[in-house]
């Protein structure tokens, strides 16, 4: 029961509800958002959200009530990890609308860019206003939540198949493109082109590309193809080297010298050594985190004012 009718193109865990249930969500072309829960003896579902297609900017003279009809077709989605409550779709008519888990009528905006369906949106890991979209337009697009047309724009001269960003660096993202090629971008260091540019496949077009969450101890990217194989591409140093990896070093240094230096008082208690060591790693990398963020609402204000000029 309530099964989606057209196909599932994305899906997402959620925390467990009050009754320790396992969640996760759906997105559907049948323009359905849909939430699952693992009860006991039965896999229960609601509908969190009907994508409801969005009337063209340009018909001034359609009333409120008849600017949203019919259902959009849902090709991705992303939970915000930094405002909970907040959720991005991309519809296969290459709009990107915002929502709400509390407002399941209506959408809080609409972001228009892209022409073409949206595969990929996902929110930067560091900076809550700022997300990426990828697109069959042969973009990617950089934005901030709060204005409804994109910051930047790349154009990769190809099929845009999926769009991540580095878990360690709020400037940087990976994409791949339908001609075999992973694109590596730093915005810290260039704005408009990439870093790294692999040619992975040949006879292929990549599909998908994933960063290793656990970033500086493992640095690799793996990208998948329609031919199905899966590619394992290690990054070079200069790709990797950013604040919060440097304060993670740092972070791991100090635990060390701490663990040390607990080792020579005898009388400290075990849990005391610990709580040491782990007050240190916790605070170096909360400092990175907020430096990364800073990092990237520099460029974000730069390229708002940027705009307005």
């Amino acid at each position: 029961a309530g099964k989606h009718t057209d196909p599932v193109w994305e899906v997402c865990w959620q925390e467990e509800d009050l009754a320790k249930n396992l969640n996760f969500f759906s997105v559907s072309s049948d323009g359905r958002i849909t939430l699952w829960t693992l009860a006991k003896t039965e896999l229960e579902y609601s509908d969190l959200m009907h994508l409801k297609l969005a009337a063209k900017p340009s018909d001034s003279d359609v009333d409120d009530e008849s600017a949203l009809v019919g259902l959009a077709a849902g090709c991705c989605f992303d939970f915000s990890r930094l405002s909970e409550h907040l959720f991005l779709v991309g519809t296969e008519e290459g709009h990107i609308h915002k929502c709400s888990k509390a407002y399941n009528s209506q959408y809080l905006e609409t972001y228009e860019g892209h022409y073409m369906a949206v595969y990929t949106v996902r929110w930067n890991l560091f900076n809550p206003k700022v997300f990426i979209s990828c697109s069959a337009d042969w973009t990617v697009k950089l934005w901030d939540h709060t204005r409804n047309l994109p910051l930047i724009s790349f154009d990769l001269n190809n099929q845009v198949g999926d769009v991540a960003w580095a878990p360690w660096s709020s400037t940087t993202f990976a994409a791949c493109t339908a001609d075999g090629k992973l694109h590596i971008y730093d915005l810290n260091e260039n704005k408009s082109e990439p870093v790294c540019e692999q040619k992975v496949v040949r006879k292929a077009k990549l599909t998908k590309v994933a960063f290793n969450l656990q970033g500086e101890q493992a640095p690799v990217v793996l990208v998948g193809d329609d031919h199905a194989c899966v590619s394992s591409l290690k990054l070079s140093p200069n790709l990797r080297w950013t604040a919060l990896s440097k304060q993670e070093q740092a972070a791991r240094k100090a635990k060390e010298e701490a663990e040390a230096a607990a080792k020579t008082v005898k009388s400290r208690s075990s849990f005391a050594k610990k709580q040491v060591t782990d007050d240190v790693a916790e605070i170096s990398t909360l400092d990175a985190r907020a430096m990364e963020s800073e990092k990237l609402e520099q460029i974000i204000q730069m390229q708002i004012r940027s705009v307005l000029d």
